[in-house]
C-alpha cells in the first residue's frame, strides 16, 4: 500500500497525519505544491480544492481529521481513548482544535491593531476552554500520546512560535496549555512533521502579508 501527501510546506493540517505516520513508522511521501497557484492534476484530485489529500493506492481521502482518523484505524493499536463517551469528547475537542487554529491565523495575519487585539482575544478565550479540558500530563491523556495531541501538535507548535516572537505573555494564566505545549514541541515526530525551515518561513509569511505583530 503506497501513501502520498499532498500540502503546502508551512500547512499545519498535513503535520497531522505525517506526525502520526512518522510515529507508526509507515513508508509516505509528501509533495507540496504552491496553493495560490495550484496544478491542474490538484484541482481534479482535490474535491474541495483543498490541502491535505491524501492518496492510499488509487484511493484520495481529504479533510485533515478524516484523514488522521483512517490512519489510527489501520494501525496497530489504537489511539483514541476506550471509552466511547471519553473518544467522542476527544473527538469533538480536535474539532474545536481546527476552530483555534482559524484564530491563531487571524491573529498572524491580523493587519492593524484593532484587528489584532479582536482575533488575539478570542484566541486567548479559547486557550481557556482548551485548559479547563486538560486533566493530565505531560500530553492531553496523560503519559501516552493520544490522537487528539497529533491533532493539537501543530497549531500549539505555532502559538509556541507566536510567544517567542511577538506575545511572550501568550501562555500566561493557562499552565497546562503550555505544559502541553512544551512536551509536544520536544518530540522527534513533530519535527519530522514539517519542513526543516517551517519557523523561517511562517515568519517570512507574516511580513508578507504585512501582519500587524511582524511590522
Amino acid at each position: 500500500m503506497s501513501i502520498k501527501l499532498i500540502s503546502f510546506p508551512i500547512c499545519p493540517y498535513v503535520q497531522r497525519s505525517v506526525m502520526l505516520l512518522e510515529q507508526l513508522g509507515r513508508e509516505y511521501e509528501v509533495e507540496y505544491i504552491d496553493l495560490a497557484n495550484p496544478p491542474e492534476w490538484f484541482l481534479a484530485l482535490s474535491p474541495l480544492g483543498k490541502v491535505p489529500v491524501m492518496q492510499v493506492d488509487d484511493t484520495v481521502l481529504f479533510e485533515s481529521h478524516v484523514i488522521l482518523e483512517y490512519l489510527n484505524e489501520v494501525a496497530d493499536s489504537n489511539r483514541h481513548p476506550a471509552d466511547p463517551l471519553e473518544k467522542a469528547r476527544h473527538r469533538a475537542m480536535m474539532e474545536f482544535g481546527s476552530a483555534m487554529l482559524g484564530s491563531q491565523w487571524m491573529t498572524m495575519a491580523a493587519k492593524d491593531e484593532a484587528h489584532l487585539n479582536k482575533h488575539l482575544s478570542a484566541l486567548k478565550s479559547q486557550m481557556a476552554t482548551l485548559e479547563s479540558s486538560i486533566a493530565a500530563a505531560p500530553f492531553y491523556a496523560g503519559d501516552e500520546l493520544s490522537l487528539i495531541d497529533f491533532s493539537f501538535a501543530p497549531l500549539l507548535q505555532r502559538l509556541e512560535i507566536v510567544k517567542r516572537h511577538y506575545v511572550p505573555d501568550l501562555f500566561d494564566g493557562f499552565p497546562k496549555v503550555e505544559a502541553w505545549t512544551q512536551a509536544l514541541i520536544e518530540l522527534d515526530v513533530l519535527k519530522a512533521s514539517a519542513v526543516p525551515d517551517l519557523e523561517a518561513r511562517i515568519l517570512k509569511a507574516m511580513k508578507g502579508m504585512d501582519s500587524y505583530l511582524a511590522a
